[in-house]
């Protein structure tokens, strides 16, 4: 569907709103902001009466800042889950009667069509509770909408497409915040501007647009406005304009014009407010009788951010002898106290937190830290990509990787990422010390970021997996184990593990869902969530609602039986000693399991490391096979990425059997040839 939807129509098709109460500090009504700027919204799925609303965005896109201004106009409570400990089965019911002041206010909220709530920061609630707690949380949610449309939801797409495809019936509007286009950038760069600089000055609009061009670049498209028109970007762009040097700003900008790296330029944005700050430090550096030029660089205001904010190592200050050290680091301490990059004890905005953490990345001690600052912007993903093809990472700089990348990812991008240490056997591998993978932006222009990475094992033998648990592809000859602070291991959507024993510890196991029918989607026919054991399952935490058996599946060896509540679940396992014909129709099915539309243009795609990573075939017999398929006409390659070609469409089937859907049987006269094909270029 995909049409453009302005902030004014998504106020029309809300309720009329009004429901006043006595609010506290994590359940009321906001008020107006002034420095907002309507944005630009996705139709990504609508209906006539809907029940509930979702409102989807990647980090950062300022999804809360829509809240708060919704509530402000529609004169309806916001209730920010970040700021309320308590998400629970009977959460909703008790915020609603502290409102309201009635034991029925939820009967209130039902039954007043004209009446609703806004809940945002879903994503930060879903990290923080037990899969139970959740699952008995969303239930609530979905009874509260039964009758009338009560609930607007704000999240990132992951954890609202799961209560997507669990919501009872269709009746659902889901939109996702548009980056700003030409307009509302030049607007929101004025509003944070302020009173700093006359916006009627023709050497300021020149500057202002300079720099905006600088960033676009020369790629047209889609690809360069949602970089341009991504908030922390824009506050950027603001913060330099605000009490800089226009000219000096302008003249800066003007050889980057065409320059397709944006990520370089916002990196040059930066490091020019970063030498501003560095200007005010020149009286304190005649006060100390030394070379303004030494005094609070850019790389020691690096260093003392990611010191105070990160947890790194202080800057070693060489360049200030032993007598003057005290006193110089307590006159400092006020520039990086009042520091533009920050507010009080946090970040000010993520890029610039992202900037950081991608400079100062080995040095970061405080592991969970730098996880924040993946799990709250892509930038992290896109800096680090930028400067690096090849780096090597230990487990919580993987999961931060990985967390930031999850962060990019909206309906028009794909992400992946493939990791393995080597194929399991019937016995653990104890030597393994470190894996390798790839993680993988595809937006659906055609552009791609991407990471090469050698993983250090904190232990030898043993992943564990500090991340996100979606979008992955694991291979690994040894133990998994998954440790989640929540309490609660959320497993999917898209998650492959391939190990020899698997060790869930926590409360409880959560399956996200991307069923048939899901924005995002066509046909899909493989599990959302698969593990593939030479070993043993070793769980014994609750596994929260009910998953349904096509979406999540455990392989295991033929005559091994799991327990439960595992055991509906469990598959044999294929081994990969099988004849060559019989290989080649796994691996065609397997296929035909991963493609997908979500993420890019033209026919359903699946990623190169992805195919390979979850099926027996590897290295160059994957790239013989994958050859025999590009002239068979049956694939083309674009990047990483493997397409079903326009005359094999007709030909696509479900790689799992499942009710009205067609199977590999039912193509089997025409695949047959093509696996003959494949068979042929394989090791025998």
């Amino acid at each position: 569907m995909n049409s453009v939807f302005s902030f004014a129509d998504f106020l029309e098709v809300l309720p009329d709103g009004n429901f006043t109460g006595q609010g506290s500090t994590a359940f009321r009504i906001s008020s107006p902001q002034a420095t907002f700027v309507p944005p630009n919204l996705e139709i990504l799925d609508s209906c006539e009466a809907p029940l509930i609303t979702l409102v989807s965005a990647r980090g950062a896109t300022g999804k809360s800042c829509l809240a708060k201004q919704v509530s402000a106009l529609k004169r309806v409570p916001l209730w920010l889950l970040n700021e309320d400990m308590a998400v629970s089965g009977d959460a909703l019911r008790a915020r609603l009667r502290d409102y309201t002041g009635n034991s029925y206010g939820l009967n209130l909220l039902s039954k007043d069509p004209g009446s609703f709530i806004l809940i945002d920061a879903l994503d930060e609630a879903r990290m923080r509770v037990s899969g139970a707690s959740w699952y008995e949380y969303v239930q609530t949610l979905f009874a509260a909408s039964e009758e009338s449309h009560s609930l607007v939801l704000f999240g990132r797409e992951r954890v609202l497409e799961d209560i997507w495809a669990n919501f009872p019936g269709s009746s659902a509007n889901w939109y996702e915040i548009s980056h700003f286009d030409s307009d509302q950038r030049t607007k929101y760069i004025d509003l944070y501007v302020g009173e700093a600089q006359s916006k009627e000055s023709e050497t300021y609009l020149d500057a202002r647009d300079t720099v905006i061009k600088a960033l676009s670049g020369a790629v047209e498209g889609s690809q360069a406005d949602s970089f341009i028109g991504y908030a922390p970007v824009l506050y950027a762009v603001a913060l330099l304009l605000k009490k800089g040097n226009l000219l000096k700003i302008r003249n800066s900008f003007l050889p980057e014009v065409g320059n397709e790296r944006r990520i370089r330029v916002l990196g040059e944005i930066i490091e020019q407010l970063l030498k501003r700050e560095q200007e005010k430090t020149q009286k304190l550096a005649q006060q100390l009788g030394v070379a303004p030029s030494k005094v609070y660089t850019p790389v020691e205001q690096i260093d003392w951010l990611a010191h105070y904010l990160l947890g790194a190592d202080a800057p070693e200050l060489a360049w200030c002898s032993d007598a003057l050290k005290g006193e110089y680091k307590s006159k400092i301490r006020e520039f990086i106290d009042d520091h533009p990059f920050r507010s009080e004890s946090r970040w000010a905005n993520p890029v610039f937190s992202a900037y950081i953490a991608a400079e100062r990345f080995d040095r970061i001690e405080v592991r969970e830290k730098l996880q924040n600052v993946g799990l709250s912007t892509g930038l992290l993903f896109e800096f680090i990509s930028a400067k690096e093809d090849d780096i090597v990472v230990d487990e919580w700089q993987f999961a931060a990787l990985h967390a930031s990348l999850m962060a990019s990812e909206r309906h028009d991008v794909e992400v992946s990422v493939s990791v393995s240490g080597g194929e399991p056997t019937a016995e653990p591998d104890s030597d393994v010390l470190q894996m390798q993978g790839e993680l993988t932006l595809w937006e659906s222009s055609g552009s791609r970021n991407s990471v090469r990475v050698d993983v250090l094992l904190d232990k030898e033998g043993i992943v564990d997996l500090k991340g996100p648990l979606a979008s992955l592809s694991l291979t690994f000859p040894g133990v998994v184990t998954v440790r989640p602070s929540s309490g609660s291991a959320n497993f999917g959507p898209d998650c492959f593990i391939r190990c020899t024993d698997l060790r869930v510890s926590g409360d409880s196991v959560q399956i996200s869902l991307r069923p048939n029918g899901t924005v995002g989607s066509l046909q899909d026919g493989g599990a959302s969530v698969t593990f593939e054991l030479t070993g043993n399952l070793l769980c014994e935490a609750q596994l929260a609602g009910d998953p349904p058996a096509e979406s999540f599946e455990v392989l295991v060896p033929a005559g091994r039986r799991i327990g439960y509540p595992w055991f509906p679940y469990q598959k044999p396992m294929e081994l990969p000693s099988a004849e060559p014909n019989e290989r080649a129709t796994r691996f065609i099915k397997m296929l035909m399991n991963l493609l997908r539309n979500h993420g890019h243009k033209g026919t359903p795609a699946v990623f190169d490391k992805k195919l390979e990573g979850r099926q027996s075939i590897k290295g160059d017999e994957f790239r013989r096979v994958i050859s025999v398929l590009q002239k068979q006409g049956v694939v083309s390659l674009d990047g990483p990425m493997i397409h079903l070609t326009h005359q094999w469409m007709p030909n696509r089937f479900s790689g799992k059997k499942r009710e009205g859907v067609q199977t590999f049987e039912d193509k089997r006269e025409v695949w047959m040839p093509i696996a003959e094909a494949i068979a042929g270029v394989m090791r025998r």
